[in-house]
């Protein structure tokens, strides 16, 4: 595996990888309108050889199968792609490996991703990899979150603690992470470098919900374990999380309906062609 991807490898297959596999159900709630979206860009695949990168605890995996493709899944947690292996039964290859260096024997007709394309240290090296597992005019379909000002689920809950963080300069826009492909220019450029054409982009606002049940209390106990704020807090004091859990549950408040509790996400569907 690529020694330039080692800490986001390391992430994945440790307390991230982790708290994924535990909280599996709630994560595919949270990404069911981003899921079917993806979904229905990506049309008929029946036939076809699908490779679904960073495909996680299998979600994505399960719609190419239940559509007809022969599915490979890539990705470098162990922890995750040991659900995805429950969850296909044997009817796909799971690979762990790091993507920006993996390539297949057999190339694919296409390479599909939901949210799994942002965390790479070198985009070139690894949307040029991606390429080299295509046949000649495959398709490229993936989903990648816009700005994180665009983001409700990732700035509310910021904002609401930001108060009892340590002052800190902010990560580098392009930095590996959820927001690394938000910049349409500078992904298409990336894509164009890659050898991709006929790149489209489609911008998406959907609900992303936290919770159906709960409310805000089940709300706050779930972003305390994954997303920004919950990484701003990993080595806070029982004390400061207190108080952020109840600063959280505030921010909530407006947001909860029925015992649900949904914010704000917005996306880009991407969709290109390998050039012949």
């Amino acid at each position: 595996m690529s020694s330039a991807n080692q800490a986001q490898i390391d992430l994945w297959n440790g307390r991230v990888g982790e708290k994924f596999v535990t909280l599996q159900a709630s994560l595919d709630l949270m990404f069911a309108h981003a899921s079917a979206a993806l979904h229905a860009q990506v049309g008929p695949v029946a036939g076809q050889r699908v490779l679904d990168v960073g495909c996680g605890t299998g979600e994505t995996c399960t719609l190419w199968l239940a559509d007809g493709a022969q599915v490979t899944g890539l990705d470098v947690s162990a922890p995750m792609l040991a659900v995805a292996a429950q969850r296909t039964a044997g009817r796909a290859q799971l690979v762990q490996a790091d993507a920006a260096l993996w390539r297949s024997e057999t190339p694919f007709d296409l390479v599909v991703s939901q949210f799994g394309l942002m965390f790479f240290a070198d985009p070139d090296l690894a949307f040029a990899t991606l390429a080299d597992n295509l046949r000649p005019a495959g398709r490229l379909v993936f989903s990648c979150w816009r700005a994180a000002a665009d983001n409700q689920w990732a700035t509310l809950p910021m904002d609401a603690i930001r108060e009892l963080l340590p002052a800190a300069p902010p990560p580098a826009a392009t930095a590996p992470g959820p927001f690394a492909l938000a910049d349409p220019g500078r992904l298409e450029g990336i894509l164009a470098r890659a050898g991709f054409t006929k790149v489209v982009f489609r911008a998406l606002d959907f609900p992303l919900c936290l919770t159906r049940e709960g409310g805000v209390e089940a709300a706050v106990r779930l972003l305390l374990q994954i997303g920004p704020a919950a990484l701003a807090l990993a080595e806070s004091s029982k004390e400061v999380r207190a108080t952020a859990a109840q600063r959280l549950k505030q921010a909530f408040a407006a947001h909860e309906k029925d015992g649900g509790v949904a914010l704000g996400g917005a996306l880009w569907l991407v969709d290109a062609s390998k050039a012949d």
